[in-house]
């Protein structure tokens, strides 16, 4: 009995050691220093990439931090390296606490580097540092990445991972912006026969902009004044094989999400010529994307024929000029200026894809794979040459759900 409990003592002995190796690697939240955000600038000194990291601060806003920490919730360096991997080890010379890509959220590239080979280069270094996930997005910066972190000063959101979080998921949600990860960046690179869309933004507001259309806009052109960071998200920038070749404003960029069943756009607002009036205001409508868009193709002959069919659920917001759409007749006439409107505006980009843009904006190009039963077949076929000659019709299919409150016209009094 001495001897069996003697076995049963070492035994729990060894237990309660094993449970103890678990916190050998045990590394507090106050000890490492978070890269929220990523800057790549273009270096003066051959070789090299400017490096900027935004820092966040995890106890700032924290329970452990008890809400009242006098530090910043922020910290940004800029320095000069060779590699994104090589600047974490850099950073540590000039950062106490040990520097970790783990929570990356974003990662901005000034629109002047952007557009150099080199960046090819630079980016593909995400791919070897396990801590880099490619769930990270990608921007463009008007300005240098280095700039636009110190300028972007939230006023209500101080803690920047909560910021670029709210930021993109609703630009993304209401198709201002593209959903631009490094996992699209990477598969469209692959490709090599459509074009990749990466957020553009700035935090410099242009001197007295324009009043333009609600989406009409690339970033500093929002004429917003009051007490707000003069930051904006808004259009995208084009890339062509990984390097950055031009730009979609948010209307356009809306107008691609919608033909990409990829992206995860919920619903959007825009306006839409008034059918009833051309002297009062334009008509609100909600656009749902519920379904995804019926491609049919014919590759075969000199030009390649592209229908695309886009089911849309349509929920009428405004009525400027209150007319009744119990009226069988007013409900057809808007039905058809919102089909117009719609093809119209669809057509135009894909136009543009082909004459300015020379290739497409999301990857259309899957649809014409299976038309193919080898890859040879395909390779000959050559979808980059085809694309830009080929006929393209656009048809929405638009079901009105909802008119809207119905209201009468005021009662003039008097003559």
């Amino acid at each position: 009995m001495q001897k069996k409990g003697a076995v049963c003592k070492g035994l729990l002995f060894l237990v309660m050691i094993s449970l103890l190796t678990g916190c050998w690697d045990r590394e507090e939240l106050e000890d490492r220093s978070y890269v929220i955000g990523l800057g790549l600038d273009k270096s003066e000194h051959k070789g090299k990439i400017k490096v900027t990291m935004l820092l966040a601060n995890p106890e700032v806003g924290s329970m452990q931090g008890g809400g009242g920490s006098n530090e910043e919730p922020r910290e940004i360096i800029t320095f000069d390296v060779n590699d994104i991997i090589a600047a974490k080890g850099t950073a540590n010379s000039i950062v106490s606490r040990n520097i970790t890509y783990e929570f990356l959220k974003i990662i901005v590239v000034s629109e002047e580097f952007a557009k150099e080979k080199s960046f090819v280069t630079t980016i593909t270094d995400t791919q070897k540092d396990k801590e880099i996930r490619m769930n990270t997005y990608l921007a463009v910066s008007k300005e240098n990445a280095s700039n636009y972190f110190v300028e972007n000063k939230p006023k209500m959101e101080t803690r920047p991972h909560k910021y670029y979080q709210y930021m993109i998921d609703h630009g993304i949600e209401n198709g201002m912006i593209p959903d631009s990860t490094l996992f699209r960046y990477f598969k469209t690179l692959e490709r090599g026969t459509d074009l990749y869309l990466a957020m553009y933004t700035t935090a410099k507001k242009n001197k007295s902009p324009k009043i333009r259309s609600e989406d009409e806009y690339l970033p500093g052109q929002v004429n917003a004044s009051g007490e707000l960071d003069d930051t904006q998200f808004i259009g995208s920038a084009v890339f062509k094989n990984g390097v950055m070749s031009d730009k979609l404003t948010g209307q356009e960029t809306r107008t691609v999400n919608i033909l990409d069943d990829t992206t995860n756009i919920k619903d959007i607002i825009i306006d839409i010529p008034n059918p009833f009036s051309d002297n009062e205001k334009q008509v609100a409508v909600r656009i749902l994307k519920r379904q995804d868009n019926k491609v049919k193709m014919n590759l075969k002959g000199r030009k390649a024929k592209i229908t695309i069919t886009i089911p849309l659920k349509i929920v009428i917001m405004t009525n400027p000029s209150m007319v009744s759409f119990a009226s069988e007749k007013n409900r057809l006439i808007l039905r058809k200026q919102v089909i117009s409107d719609l093809k119209e505006m669809n057509e135009k980009l894909l136009r543009k894809s082909q004459t300015k843009l020379k290739g497409v904006p999301y990857p259309l190009p899957i649809y014409a794979r299976s038309h193919f039963l080898t890859i040879k077949e395909y390779e000959k076929f050559d979808w980059g040459n085809s694309f830009l000659t080929a006929d393209i019709i656009v048809k929405p299919e638009v079901e009105i759900m909802d008119y809207g409150k119905q209201t009468r016209k005021p009662v003039k009094v008097g003559g």
